[in-house]
């Protein structure tokens, strides 16, 4: 735990710097705010990179170690592993390439991993968030950084999509929707993003196209579960919804917190529609996935979510600029730090009971 919190007092001290020390003026989402130095963003980056590479023991950490370790070192047996997998084909042999060419060091994949994902995600959070310090606050306080320890196949994915945000939002879905066909080479979920972008628009929010596929998501998740399973890792023991959900779904505070924005905006819907950015659409989504995941055993539909809410991370600030008043704002903006603070201690401390974390380099074991 001491790991976890020293990320969240960082991101506090570096937010803190980024609203103290003045940065150019932009727009971003129709409003102008501040662009806080990239330098800022680098550091922050690197301490949260720094703790996940070095890791030996959290989660499911132990089985990447191992399937990494056991990665031929030639391509002859290389093509003879690659036959052994059902999926995440391209992974394993990215992951061989690099024990190859790169370092047989298992700590360096992990940096490279934690590299990737954090890169993308952050890439997108510094460019569309109208307040990058409460957005990477969030990333922390909503425990979504947990999914660099557990389940880091489907979130590099989940990441490499984030990073490519722009290409919905301009329009670009065939873009999109090719790179999601391609990372269903490494995590075969993508696959679902590929089909939900065609119900995504751009401009308008709260459309009769995507209320259905709302619709659809709910009911077609609640029975449909072993559609979930071919098309998801039939064959993988060791799953982000096995270890950390509650009773083989999902734990209904999540489905409270990923709901706050999309409420808010409801409330407000008639002031914000027509400013309202596309992350909404993407949000709401999440929210059904996790509504189908926490009232059945949807382990597999638990697994989808996190591929919609992080767009919540530069959401949740928008909606404060946006859906309150000037002198409402600062009230709000303290209570969101607040509430999320206690969800971090009551999801770390309490939901997970104090969350492991072994590093042999350090020479830290925190139990």
């Amino acid at each position: 735990m001491p790991v976890y919190w020293s990320m969240m007092i960082a991101t506090a001290i570096i937010g803190i710097l980024c609203y103290g020390i003045s940065s150019k003026k932009v727009i971003v989402e129709g409003k102008e705010t501040t662009r806080v130095r990239i330098g800022f963003v680098v550091v922050l980056v690197a301490y949260i990179v720094f703790f996940i590479g070095f890791r030996d023991k959290v989660l499911d950490t132990g089985a990447y170690i191992s399937s990494f370790k056991s990665m031929p070192t030639d391509f002859t047996g290389l093509f003879l592993y690659l036959e052994t997998l059902d999926s995440g084909k391209a992974f394993y042999f990215l992951s061989a390439v690099f024990k190859m060419f790169i370092s047989d060091n298992y700590y360096a994949w992990l940096f490279f991993l934690a590299i990737v994902s954090c890169g993308c995600l952050f890439r997108t959070i510094y460019k569309y968030s109208i307040d990058f310090p409460l957005s990477a606050y969030l990333f922390i306080a909503t425990t979504t950084f947990t999914w660099l320890l557990n389940g880091t196949r489907q979130f590099l994915v989940v990441c490499i999509l984030f990073g490519f945000v722009e290409w919905i939002i301009e329009g670009k879905k065939i873009r999109y929707i090719l790179l999601a066909l391609a990372l269903t080479t490494i995590h075969s979920s993508a696959i679902f993003m590929a089909v939900i972008v065609l119900f995504i628009e751009v401009n308008q929010t709260f459309t009769k196209k995507t209320i259905f596929f709302i619709g659809l998501t709910v009911v077609g998740t609640y029975y449909s579960e072993q559609v979930f399973e071919f098309l998801g890792e039939t064959s993988e023991s060791l799953n982000y919804a096995d270890t950390m959900a509650i009773d083989g779904g999902s734990n209904i505070f999540r489905l409270i917190v990923a709901s706050v924005p999309i409420i808010i905006v409801l409330l407000n819907y008639r002031n914000v529609k027509k400013i309202a950015p596309p992350s909404i659409n993407m949000s709401l989504i999440g929210i059904c996935f996790y509504f189908a995941a926490t009232f059945t055993n949807g382990v597999l539909v638990g697994r989808m979510p996190i591929y919609f809410t992080v767009y919540n991370l530069y959401l949740l600030p928008w909606v404060i600029r946006n859906c309150f008043t000037k002198n409402s704002r600062k009230i709000v903006w303290v209570l969101c730090v607040v509430s999320y603070l206690v969800y971090f201690y009551y999801q770390m401390c309490i939901a997970w009971d104090g969350l492991m974390y072994v590093s042999k380099f350090l020479k830290l074991e925190f139990l």
